[in-house]
């Protein structure tokens, strides 16, 4: 018998695993299920947005929809973007006084912007002090390792010696933002052309696995991201490789620089191909609240309702008893 087909764009989840809501008090428990826990964001631009048939608006989209039910529930965000104009830190500004939870709930509790050195120099005072109601900055510091000669001047990432700091520098910064977060969220993302020991959001993921961290994979919209979905789904993609990188003189020659330094953490994509590999989908839905087959629909459906739903199923899973 031929398995049927849903082309409705509807979950076939009933709800009939969910209680219903009698009292009050539940209702408001339901509406604080994500009170003090912060969701972390990792998203950017894929090369291969358009040749999917999605543009920049589709991914802001996708990111408001999500961040506002989080937010709705009690959650807050956490970002490593910078503050570019246009940029996805600007589109959490306009969310966070639509959904305070009491007048001593404070929009800038709600989202924290971690910067890593030196994009942070780039922020201004004047800048700070417009936003001071909207975000709270966190301001990442070098690894206490690296000398820099006056970090008040911005440094510009060219040449293989000032690269190998920017990368350092990304890793603190995410580092500290993970210790921060509850789970993270991950779409699209570079995987070429970035600046870093790996493409951002890639980095970002394995430093989550490490912490054991729920990840929620939206693979709809490409880029890293669905790389990584190849990786968990046959582990045959060669674009997650050594030898995928071959080509790019420039990052092999950080690479080679970055290894000499850093010989107990080197850049090595086929073992992070297989860190992936042996964690799997098991290993996510042990972690995320999900089943092993609503995962693979995450990373798979286009409509950005089913993904807020399995976002919000996996996060409600894992924190409603806790």
């Amino acid at each position: 018998m031929n398995q049927e087909i849903n082309i409705s764009n509807q979950s076939a989840d009933s709800g009939f695993s969910y209680s219903i809501i009698k009292t009050k008090e539940e209702l408001v428990n339901r509406k604080i299920v994500l009170s003090n826990k912060r969701i972390g964001i990792s998203i950017s631009e894929s090369e291969n947005l358009k040749e999917l048939g999605y543009d920049l608006p589709h991914l802001k989209d996708v990111i408001i929809e999500t961040a506002r039910y989080i937010l709705s529930l009690g959650g807050s965000l956490a970002y490593g973007g910078d503050m570019r104009n246009g940029g996805f830190t600007e589109l959490f500004f306009d969310l966070l006084n639509h959904y305070k939870l009491s007048d001593h709930d404070k929009p800038s509790e709600r989202f924290y912007s971690f910067l890593s050195w030196p994009l942070s120099l780039e922020l201004s005072k004047q800048q700070q002090s417009d936003l001071i109601n909207h975000v709270t900055f966190k301001k990442v510091s070098p690894p206490s390792d690296i000398n820099i000669e006056n970090k008040e001047e911005f440094l510009i990432p060219q040449g293989v010696p000032n690269l190998y700091i920017w990368t350092r520098c990304l890793t603190e910064m995410r580092q500290q933002m993970e210790t921060t977060c509850d789970a993270r969220i991950f779409i699209g993302g570079r995987s070429k052309g970035f600046k870093g020991k790996y493409p951002g959001l890639l980095e970002e993921l394995l430093i989550a696995i490490d912490y054991k961290h729920p990840v929620y994979l939206v693979g709809s919209f490409g880029g890293i991201v669905n790389t990584i979905i190849d990786v968990l789904n046959d582990g045959n993609t060669a674009d997650l490789s050594n030898d995928f990188y071959k080509s790019d003189t420039n990052y092999q020659e950080l690479i080679s620089y970055y290894n000499s330094q850093n010989t107990d953490s080197s850049i090595d994509y086929d073992v992070t191909k297989k860190q992936i590999q042996e964690l799997g989908w098991k290993g996510i839905s042990e972690q995320n609240g999900l089943t092993i087959s609503e995962n693979k629909r995450l990373a798979t459906t286009p409509h950005i309702n089913e993904i807020v739903y399995l976002i919000l199923k996996g996060l409600t899973n894992i924190f409603s008893n806790k």
